[in-house]
């Protein structure tokens, strides 16, 4: 009785230590939704960016982070009702979405008539047709900066393949795209190393330079793919961000991927600061990573930057899991979502940790319930050498399994798929081809890891039964019995030293159906490695372990035999 009440405490014990270790809201391949929301109270405010954006009397970046952000209706309202205010006053911000002197005066020129719907107007579209296009460049003429000059002499460029010079019947498109850069740089929204760059280039391909005619081409083909979703205003925050060419080809990539998603995407590029974590996440996670993107934006800038440092997706628990993570989320106190955003590492350690001394209380327990069924045989003592292997990987296994079941992507591949067709398509202009060769090898290097794991789990389970055979062993080693009786007792535990054999098959099996049916992702050695591992063990337990011990009591017992004989015959 009293050996069950010891082995109910320990179980306890051990479900407690699981339950503290679920508490803690920190995952191997995931990010905890409790964390991002943590964030929103720590991170820059939503309504400070606002407030920052309307003050400035920039319309179109306040409108596209009200229709991206989650905020109280009542709230949302009265920021459009500062931004309708401010449209009464000066109708030309629908044309430029803020306020910017030099379009402005441009607007002014082509004398530009507001509509009536409160909803900023794309560059674009207002610099193709001829008449503004002339009359723009004729401003920008008068321009000091030699990097707006070099644009404009490369508006009639020879040797474009995808678009036409300026003077061309279909040269709209490329002029444009040559304007609206000219437009941002006189403005100063490139830095000016930035700017320099872009006018080096177009002073090359003025020159003929073929590298530097394809370099301003796709420069220009960016520009388009931005501005025909952007207003000026929006376009030149993005321009403030960018810091080299392959970054604005980023962000043109991405609106040209998504172009349903302008005000999202605006909005994560104006809280990360910078278009790479935005460009690569979702170039990473192209199932999820819109959807965990549009929940980080709606807590806030620094939810949004939590996510894209972290790189990972949002942590989304399925079935029984999902349902104990719904109930600990009451009991969680926020030092440990407080610990998980300011030390990840930590978080995951002590996680760790107490999986693992949950799985040593599960196989105190077990031990515990052993030692009181069989009461009445001497068992061998817990500082054994092959006790303590047993109870550690005991522990491990109860560990890794706890941590699979609650978080089973740590069992997934995380193969980036940017080159199917369901995902953006974010290589138009800035491939590269470094890149593309490396992504193979890395996908090759994320299977290995699945595979190393399950084969040390695999590897972990056999050690564990390779214990419990040695304690066997041991225990009818100890035991006051006759060499006679104890064959017998080996010959009645064939069947435990072949378990091994019997769980490396059925580990073989159920590896190949959860392969099959996509469960889990690894390679096929693994599988097989089960039924290898069964093998090695059980052939070094019969061969080094059982067989010795086995000789010594043959030889004993036909030694007691010959004398018992020889007592007779005497």
């Amino acid at each position: 009785m009293l050996g069950i009440l010891k082995t109910i405490a320990i179980l306890t014990s051990g479900l407690l230590l699981a339950v503290s270790a679920l508490l803690i809201p920190a995952h191997l391949r995931s990010i905890d939704l409790a964390v991002i929301e943590l964030c929103h109270e720590e991170g820059p405010t939503v309504d400070g960016i606002l407030t920052e954006s309307i003050r400035s009397s920039h319309i179109g970046s306040a409108l596209r982070v009200l229709e991206a952000v989650d905020l109280d209706p009542a709230k949302a309202q009265a920021y459009k009702a500062q931004i309708q205010t401010l449209i009464a006053q000066r109708p030309s911000l629908l044309a430029s979405g803020g306020s910017d002197p030099i379009l402005e005066d441009f607007l002014k020129l082509v004398q530009f008539t507001p509509n009536e719907d409160i909803e900023t107007l794309p560059i674009l579209p207002q610099l193709l047709p001829r008449s503004e296009r002339a009359s723009l460049s004729g401003m920008l003429s008068d321009s000091s900066n030699a990097n707006v000059a070099a644009l404009l002499g490369a508006r009639n460029l020879p040797g474009l393949t995808r678009l036409h010079p300026a003077s061309h019947a279909a040269g709209a498109p490329y002029d444009a795209g040559l304007l609206t850069l000219a437009l941002l740089i006189e403005g100063g929204h490139f830095s000016p190393s930035l700017a320099q760059q872009i006018g080096e280039r177009a002073t090359q391909a003025s020159q003929g330079t073929p590298a530097a005619v394809l370099a301003l081409e796709d420069f220009a083909i960016a520009t388009l793919s931005l501005g025909r979703q952007l207003d000026h205003r929006s376009l030149a925050d993005l321009a403030s961000i960018a810091g080299s060419l392959t970054d604005w080809g980023q962000m043109a990539a991405l609106f040209r991927a998504q172009p349903d998603r302008n005000d999202s995407l605006y909005t994560a590029l104006r809280f990360e600061g910078a278009p790479a974590p935005v460009f690569d996440y979702l170039a990473r996670y192209s199932e999820t990573g819109n959807d965990d993107l549009d929940t980080a934006l709606k807590n806030g800038a620094g939810a949004t930057q939590e996510l894209l440092e972290k790189a990972l997706p949002i942590y989304r628990p399925n079935g029984l899991a999902q349902a104990l993570a719904t109930t600990f989320e009451t009991y969680r106190p926020k030092s440990l979502v407080g610990l998980s955003l300011s030390n990840r590492d930590g978080a995951l350690a002590l996680k760790a940790l107490l999986f693992v001394l949950s799985g040593l209380a599960f196989a105190l327990a077990m031990a515990e319930a052993w030692r009181a069924k069989l009461a009445e045989v001497k068992a061998v003592e817990r500082s054994t050498p092959s006790v303590i292997a047993r109870n550690f990987f005991v522990s491990l296994v109860v560990a890794l399994t706890l941590w699979a079941l609650f978080e089973p992507e740590i069992l997934k591949t995380q193969i980036t798929e940017s080159n199917s067709d369901s995902t953006p398509r974010i290589k138009f202009m800035v491939a590269d081809t470094l890149q593309s060769l490396k992504e193979p090898i890395k996908a090759m290097q994320e299977i290995n890891q699945v595979t190393l794991l399950v084969l040390a789990l695999f590897f972990i389970v056999q050690l564990v039964i390779y214990s419990f055979c040695l304690i066997k062993l041991k225990e009818i080693t100890e035991q006051n019995l006759s060499a006679e009786l104890k064959l017998k007792l080996l010959e009645n535990e064939e069947n435990l030293f072949d378990f091994g054999l019997y769980v490396g098959l059925g580990g073989t099996v159920l590896s190949l159906i959860l392969v099959a049916v996509g469960i889990v992702e690894a390679s096929l050695m693994a599988a097989y490695a089960s039924t290898l591992f069964g093998i090695l063990f059980v052939a070094v337990l019969k061969v080094l372990n059982l067989r010795p011990y086995r000789r010594h009591l043959i030889i004993e017992a036909n030694s007691s035999k010959i004398g018992n004989d020889s007592n007779i015959a005497l």
